[in-house]
């Protein structure tokens, strides 16, 4: 399906921008209508097209933005399948300047702050859609919760800007050591949940 998709992807950069197409306009007689279909819905997730109905498309802009995770985000964690369509792993990254990140209370999740504690480690995305980064701020809060901003991360790919969510005002908790990678450990988490608890009914 591969040649498939660069062939026809090749064709709806010679069609005109924002304009309401049926599926049938890069009918082939080489394609089947099924094969079609599903490469459209490839070229959708790409950013390359948008479907707009049933049967109907139209060429986007092109979108590519890079997005740094260190929390619940990464592959393997509760949220991963927020980005789990219109991006692309780049694997592993680690952030150029240092920030410190800290837990919530319950172990749930990490923010980072502004301060210069350490270099944090985390995974490199490159998202292909637009409404994704939209969906993506409003699962942070942002920009009344999170801060989205650029900084410079490395990965195999080399340095690069990325986008990365961030708690400006955040204080920094005063029982916590700051953290370089934030992993998902489930006896962790409810151990700091009791240790919540016990401060609670302590209190």
């Amino acid at each position: 399906m591969t040649k498939y998709i660069d062939t026809i992807e090749h064709q709806i950069q010679q069609l005109p921008m924002h304009t309401v197409m049926p599926f049938s306009q890069l009918k082939r007689e080489d394609v089947s209508v099924d094969t079609l279909r599903k490469t459209l819905h490839r070229l959708h997730n790409k950013g390359v097209i948008t479907i707009t109905s049933r049967g109907y498309f139209q060429r986007e802009e092109p979108f590519r933005e890079l997005i740094f995770v260190y929390g619940s985000l990464k592959k393997g964690f509760d949220n991963h399948h927020l980005l789990s369509k219109h991006t692309k792993r780049l694997g592993k990254a680690i952030t150029v300047g240092k920030f410190g990140m800290f837990e919530d209370s319950f172990g749930n999740y990490p923010y980072l702050v502004p301060v210069p504690k350490m270099r944090i480690h985390g995974e490199l995305y490159l998202i292909e859609r637009k409404e994704l980064l939209e969906r993506l701020d409003e699962f942070e809060g942002a920009p009344e919760y999170y801060e989205r901003k650029k900084i410079l991360v490395k990965s195999h790919h080399g340095t690069q800007r990325a986008y990365v969510y961030i708690q400006p005002h955040a204080s920094i908790p005063v029982d916590q050591e700051p953290l370089r990678e934030w992993k998902n450990d489930s006896d962790y988490k409810m151990q700091k949940l009791d240790q919540y608890l016990e401060t609670a009914i302590g209190a």
